[in-house]
């Protein structure tokens, strides 16, 4: 197997572990990033979900990513070529699949040559790129690529290729030999060879005009004609799993590469986009040891795809503190602010960069959301029964080290009880090494989460007008209903 090691450095083979799920992406807001990378192309879209729902968990992983995305930003041509050479040769999987399928020895040969004479031209095409000017590449993961290109695909090797691939037309028939076994059988093992190999021109021309090496089946010699074909079917049988076998290989190859460059390219498309708004960018640093959160200028890019104005930005610096609570008035951006900092964790895993002048997190083992949720539309039980078998399946799929994100849970009961079942939720959480980050409009609830974690809060200035800026301040007192009596005019 042709390794690529664009996303995975060698020695650490993906363990296709869900760091997230698709209702959690959904919560976060990734579709927008997703749109971004993929640009309208459904293969980028369908590679950057996959990825992002699998992140890694790895420090090494997550630093060999950053340094190959560093470097496709720094050579998108490159990246852009060798995905679309990959790309074409990659949808013959399909194809392949009914070449290496079973089914009689001479189809599955004559599929699996003509598939592999296709692929001739763009293993060509991949050779001659790499040996390009501009290849000046500096991560580890692209010299491996560049490498391992190289070294299976040079001039000699693709021209041998060439000369078996034209053998297997059989121009000039077939040659085998076997050897006897038990009971004057023949063996299962055939020897196949080129009918003119390692002979020399009068032999040749013996083969192909001598009649002293024609044997005739009589046509009434059924068992003669049966073993012929067995014979024959043995050798093709052999030849056609040998040629399957290097196509799936070829196939394989190509796929595994189109897969990882797709990401590539998604990540030159994002950059572009964030370019285009003047959102910050920056490669986040993954903290090793125990719970870590800080950023400078840390926005919400997903607000500047859909408003395409550049959002307000955050900063914030703190170190093992879990809970982190955040209050305050409606519409003071604190959902936009729980979505840019769930979006940084979940890029900095993946491996991506971040919308912000600097961002650093603890590495979590898996990020869960728990956002509001349509009503149950068939009455089979009620708000708080509903809401909390949601958040029990939700605590369930935390792991130890893992983040969950929440946002204004247990609306559906009043403040004192949802207090109380939230407190000891949460206290649960912190024993089991689970960061928790919650949104809430309950004062009561953030006192008693902040006596233990971090609280902050929505600033409003003087004259009632939101800034949209996240700041640490002691937990409100009162509910904000004053608030929304004076934006309501009082009466």
């Amino acid at each position: 197997m042709i390794e690529v090691h664009l996303l995975w450095p060698p020695g650490h083979p993906d363990p296709k572990t869900v760091f997230t799920d698709a209702r959690s992406l959904a919560d976060i807001g990734i579709e927008m990033i997703i749109d971004a990378m993929a640009d309208a192309d459904p293969d980028i879209a369908a590679v950057a979900k996959d990825i992002f729902i699998h992140a890694p968990t790895d420090s090494t992983v997550i630093r060999w990513r950053q340094e190959v995305v560093l470097d496709a930003l720094d050579h998108p041509q490159l990246i852009r070529d060798l995905d679309s050479i990959a790309r074409h040769s990659a949808v013959l999987e399909r194809r392949s699949s009914y070449a290496t399928r079973q089914q009689a020895p001479i189809s599955q040969l004559l599929r699996s040559r003509e598939i592999l004479s296709l692929l001739i031209d763009d293993l060509k095409a991949l050779a001659k790129r790499v040996r390009e000017s501009d290849n000046d590449v500096s991560s580890e993961g692209l010299k491996l690529l560049i490498a391992t290109i190289s070294d299976n695909f040079d001039d000699e090797y693709l021209q041998s290729l060439q000369e078996e691939l034209q053998l297997l037309r059989f121009e000039h028939g077939l040659v085998t030999r076997a050897t006897l076994g038990a009971g004057n059988l023949t063996s299962d093992e055939l020897v196949v060879e080129s009918p003119f190999q390692g002979r020399g021109w009068r032999d040749r021309l013996h083969l192909v005009l001598g009649e002293a090496n024609r044997i005739e089946i009589a046509p009434r010699d059924q068992a003669g004609g049966e073993t012929l074909r067995e014979l024959r079917n043995l050798a093709l049988s052999q030849i056609g799993t040998m040629v399957a076998h290097g196509l799936r290989t070829v196939i394989g190859f190509f796929v595994t590469l189109h897969h990882e460059l797709a990401w590539l390219v998604g990540a030159i498309n994002l950059r572009s986009q964030f370019e285009q708004l003047g959102l910050p960018t920056c490669i986040p640093e993954p903290a090793v040891d125990g719970w870590h959160l800080g950023f400078r200028s840390l926005c919400e890019p997903t607000l500047g795809l859909r408003t395409r104005i550049r959002p307000i930005t955050n900063n914030l610096e703190l170190d093992d503190s879990s809970p982190i609570v955040i209050s305050g008035a409606n519409s003071g951006g604190k959902t936009t602010w729980l979505q840019s900092v769930a979006l940084g964790i979940l890029m900095l895993q993946a491996g991506l960069f971040v919308a912000a002048d600097e961002f650093t997190a603890g590495i979590r083992t898996n990020l869960l959301t728990f956002f509001p949720d349509d009503e149950d539309r068939e009455l089979q039980r009620g708000r708080l029964d509903d809401e909390l078998m949601r958040l029990a399946a939700t605590i369930t799929e935390l792991q130890e080290g893992g983040l969950v994100l929440l946002n204004e849970p247990l609306t559906s009961t009043n403040e004192i009880e949802a207090s109380e079942i939230a407190t000891a939720v949460f206290r649960d959480l912190d024993k089991r090494g689970v960061t928790v980050v919650v949104v809430t409009h309950y004062p009561t609830l953030a006192r008693e989460l902040a006596t233990s974690g971090l609280s902050l809060e929505a600033e409003i200035l003087d004259d009632g007008v939101r800034s949209y800026r996240i700041e640490p301040s002691p937990p409100p007192k009162n509910s904000s209903a004053m608030d929304i009596y004076r934006r309501l005019g009082g009466w």
